[in-house]
């Protein structure tokens, strides 16, 4: 092979430093800033704090993923729902300022101490309410397509949608009593914009694939999901809530008010 082609085809290589020698460490890249995380549903959050409905003590279940669906990626795998959802939840809680929340995401902490004899489990917090649930629905959703090619050279679009839903059920810690249940879905958009080119150039067939895609963030959207589902749980047990805090879900929801 001839020494000049194969300068040019390393040459990107060495320039980006993704090379470096065995004594070397490669450069990292730099990527976007840490920030936190954000829905089109924390000021609906922050409704519900301003209201402060949430009296009491208040803790987190289980939320689980029973969707029972895996995926496979160049990563390896794992299963396309995340496993924190009960966190995300119980983060939910504290913007939304539950007078009081315990954490009973993992007692194993408290039972170790109280194993080891240095904690008096009677000085634990007895929990008022709790919430669990399950996200129980990921359907995928075929979506249109549409591709256009004259003489080797046209534009392609394709669409996606995946159906996410979930179950949260608040219960009474004393009695066991569910007082509010809600069951929410959520559409994931999709979607890919391609233009290609193939042509013969002599005897040679020359092809060219320019793409983008935009897919809508699976695991964000299970939080606002979350958000979503607290106030709707909230709102069943305190009537005045949905009058101060629904005007924001319309909002979000592009609903206009024509009275």
């Amino acid at each position: 092979m001839n020494t000049t082609l194969i300068k040019v085809v390393l040459a990107p290589l060495f320039i980006s430093g993704c090379i470096a020698t065995s004594g070397e460490n490669v450069t990292l890249i730099k990527g976007p800033p840490v920030e936190t995380v954000q829905t089109p549903y924390d000021r609906l959050v922050g409704c519900i704090a301003a209201a402060h409905p949430m009296r009491g003590v208040w803790a987190v279940g289980d939320i689980v993923d029973a969707t029972g669906k895996f995926s496979a990626e160049y990563a390896g795998t794992g299963k396309y729902i995340t496993q924190g959802a009960g966190d995300m939840m119980q983060t939910t809680l504290l913007q939304a300022k539950a007078e009081t929340i315990v954490n009973r995401r993992d007692p194993r902490p408290l039972l170790a101490e109280i194993n080891l004899g240095i904690r008096n489990p009677k000085n634990l917090m007895v929990m008022d309410y709790y919430i669990t649930g399950s996200i129980n629905t990921l359907d995928f959703i075929p979506g249109a397509a549409a591709e256009v090619t004259v003489a080797g050279i046209g534009p392609r679009y394709r669409q996606n949608r995946a159906v996410v839903g979930l179950d949260l059920h608040l219960t009474e810690a004393g009695t066991s009593r569910v007082l509010a249940a809600t069951q929410i879905s959520k559409q994931i958009y999709a979607d890919e914009a391609g233009f290609g080119i193939g042509r013969f150039f002599g005897d040679t067939l020359v092809n060219l694939d320019i793409s983008g895609q935009n897919r809508e963030p699976l695991q964000l959207s299970l939080r606002a999901m979350l958000q979503f589902g607290l106030y709707e749980m909230l709102a069943q047990l305190n009537p005045g809530l949905r009058p101060q805090c629904q005007p924001i879900v319309e909002a979000i929801e592009g609903v206009e008010d024509n009275s």
